[in-house]
């Protein structure tokens, strides 16, 4: 990356340590920059004001406030907020919905780290991100 290429600025919310660990790995491995991280929708939301990121990782399953009402807080204060929801789920319904209500896709969990890198690295690139 070059001196006045501008990192891509994410923000990882997954109740999950070692899910957060290795996207962190991978993001940064791809040139991205972890702005924040969140156990909790609750908690995405604050650091979605604070650090206003250029994409969110958010997982649809958590405690205290889930991915879906997180996503709804999220895009009532930034309608162009680019988030890309996490599922553990084979049903995609749920993922697909989000979609629907303004997420800009979703990410199956379960990949390697490599196939993960793969995945991001052309959504984000789709995105003009990266």
């Amino acid at each position: 990356m070059s001196d006045t290429q501008k990192s891509c600025r994410i923000l990882i919310v997954d109740d999950e340590p070692m899910m957060r660990a290795v996207l962190k790995m991978v993001l940064e491995a791809i040139g991205c920059e972890v702005v924040a991280q969140a156990g909790d929708g609750k908690e995405a939301f604050v650091q979605f004001k604070e650090t206003t990121p250029d994409l969110t990782l958010l997982d649809i399953e958590m405690p205290v406030k889930n991915g879906v009402d997180a996503l709804s807080d999220i895009r009532n204060i930034d309608s162009s907020a680019r988030v890309v929801m996490l599922t553990a789920n084979d049903n995609t319904n749920v993922a697909e919905a989000c979609i629907a209500n303004g997420a800009a896709d979703y990410i199956r969990k379960g990949q390697t780290p490599e196939e993960l890198m793969a995945l991001l690295q052309t959504k984000l690139s789709s995105m003009g991100l990266i």
